[in-house]
């Protein structure tokens, strides 16, 4: 299926080649095909190109590099097999090399790179995808290096090998078996200080729609809020909501250890769409959801991934926006009649204790429009063009409101002032109602939230207890520290005005 994968930087430099066979193209032969499609091929997403009847080019953007990936198209495969190859081969090669900031890493671990993808590819077929598999077979460093600094080490170790007895062997024959058996984690683990963390990580992504509540005309009485009850006459209508959760999972445990983990009843009856890693016991969690039994990879994890749907979960939108009021972080966009201006309101839930960070950007509907700040009680503001602004605010605690008070600066108003500034003909002035029909009045066209905070997640979701079942050669009287965190933060929260 995949034929062969080039790693280039940001210019189409190559930086590393491996092919399947010796007939499959080189990256000179693919370069031609990349450039007469570049204009079409962007760098925020994975792209797709035909190459010629029989094969598909996959291009990657990450970071500085650039992965193609040349596959077989066919109808028996699977469309997204090399995406998913090449995300995994990226955490793979982060794993092993670091952040890939600068294409100097790949280049400096050439060998070790070849060697992974010899691991991880089979006749062209994803093989060995998992970290701790890897690990087994391919050491972290560079081969060459350690060939050439261990080489009578490791004539020693072969020899002393053959003189093993038939006991010996037959050992170690079944510690094989036992690790074909766990195929994601490690053989003969070892740890000085043996702990476990779970981090629960819940992403909202809602679209809002301010709407009237009870009537009434919204006064400013003052720069920053509204005394008047008109302004409760306001309240937002939930478009569409979802809840991306996932459940990582950090093992620094000895031996083989049997896990399980329980999560409250409250937070899982909600879950829906789950998907879990390999280690997890399917038959359990089916007996009794909420329960998951696994023997963890050493090292990170994500044990499960799942969904809230909360149009579908909640009939009324009442109970839709409950959540956000809750547990998360509310907005009110609140747009003045008959005016350029408008105020933005932030609420915290009663569950939120502390913001680490919150991001608040106003797009304008033309490009050409310009946010001004006028009153701000937190944080700061600046005006980065294309009609956007941000106010960025941080470590921000419970039992406050920000407020922002701003007005929008349009464009065609400039224009219209500038055409009438160069009559030179004395015009009778307008009366206060037509001028007010050619004021060309604009507000903001929506609003992005970015934020994020620890202590709560919005489903409720919480981890009662993680016990430790069996555990093969971690000792009986070795106690391993448990910690819990809860992290909430914001994928696409746009507020419509």
């Amino acid at each position: 299926m995949i034929e062969a994968l080039f790693i280039a930087d940001s210019t189409n430099t190559l930086v590393h080649e491996y092919s399947n066979s010796l007939t499959s193209p080189k990256f000179k032969t693919i370069l031609p095909k990349i450039t007469a499609n570049s204009a079409g091929i962007t760098k925020k997403t994975s792209d797709i190109i035909p190459f010629d009847a029989h094969y598909h080019l996959l291009i990657h953007h990450e970071s500085s590099l650039i992965f193609y990936v040349l596959y077989q198209s066919s109808k028996d495969v699977n469309p997204l097999f090399p995406l998913i190859f090449v995300r995994r081969l990226i955490e793979t090669i982060r794993d092993y090399f670091g952040d890939l900031k600068t294409p100097t890493k790949i280049e400096a671990n050439n060998d070790t790179l070849t060697l992974l993808l010899y691991q991880m590819l089979d006749d062209t077929i994803p093989y060995y995808t998992d970290f701790n598999k890897l690990r087994d077979l391919v050491a972290y460093k560079s081969l060459l290096s350690k060939f050439l600094s261990s080489a009578s080490s490791t004539a020693s170790k072969a020899t002393a090998a053959l003189k093993d007895t038939s006991s010996s062997s037959s050992n170690i024959t079944l510690t094989k078996d036992e690790d074909s058996d766990i195929p994601w984690r490690r053989t003969n683990v070892r740890h000085t200080n043996n702990e476990m963390y779970v981090d629960v990580i819940e992403t909202v992504s809602v679209i809002l729609k301010p709407i009237a509540k009870r009537g009434g005309t919204q006064q400013f009485d003052s720069a920053f809020y509204s005394t008047n009850k008109g302004a409760a006459s306001q309240d937002n209508y939930m478009i569409s909501g979802t809840i991306d959760g996932e459940v990582n999972f950090v093992s620094r445990l000895t031996g083989v250890p049997l896990l399980q983990l329980f999560f409250n009843s409250l937070g899982v009856k909600d879950i829906t769409f789950p998907s879990f890693h390999r280690c997890v016991n399917l038959e359990t969690w089916k007996e009794r959801k909420g329960l998951l039994s696994f023997i963890p990879p050493d090292g990170r994890s994500t044990l499960m991934k799942y969904q809230i749907d909360l149009d579908s979960q909640y009939m009324s939108n009442s109970q839709r926006m409950g959540v956000l009021k809750q547990s998360t972080i509310d907005v009110d966009l609140i747009c003045r009649e008959n005016s350029n201006e408008f105020e933005i309101k932030l609420h915290f839930g009663m569950q939120v204790t502390k913001v680490e960070s919150i991001t608040v950007e106003i797009f304008c509907e033309d490009s050409e429009d310009q946010v001004k700040l006028n009153r701000i009680t937190h944080g700061d503001f600046g005006f980065k063009g294309n009609g956007k602004g941000e106010w960025n605010l941080r470590e921000l605690k419970s039992g406050i409101s920000p407020v922002f008070h701003g007005s929008i600066i349009s464009a065609s108003n400039h224009d219209d002032d500038d055409n009438n500034s160069n009559k030179e003909e004395i015009e009778v002035s307008p009366s206060p109602e037509l001028k007010e029909r050619k004021q060309k009045y604009t507000k903001p066209s929506y609003i992005r939230v970015h934020y994020m905070h620890k202590g709560s997640v919005p489903s409720g979701l919480k981890v009662d207890s993680l016990k430790i079942i069996s555990a093969k050669g971690l000792g009986d009287t070795v106690k391993p520290y448990k910690g819990v965190k809860y992290i909430t933060k914001s994928g696409n929260y746009i507020i419509r005005s």
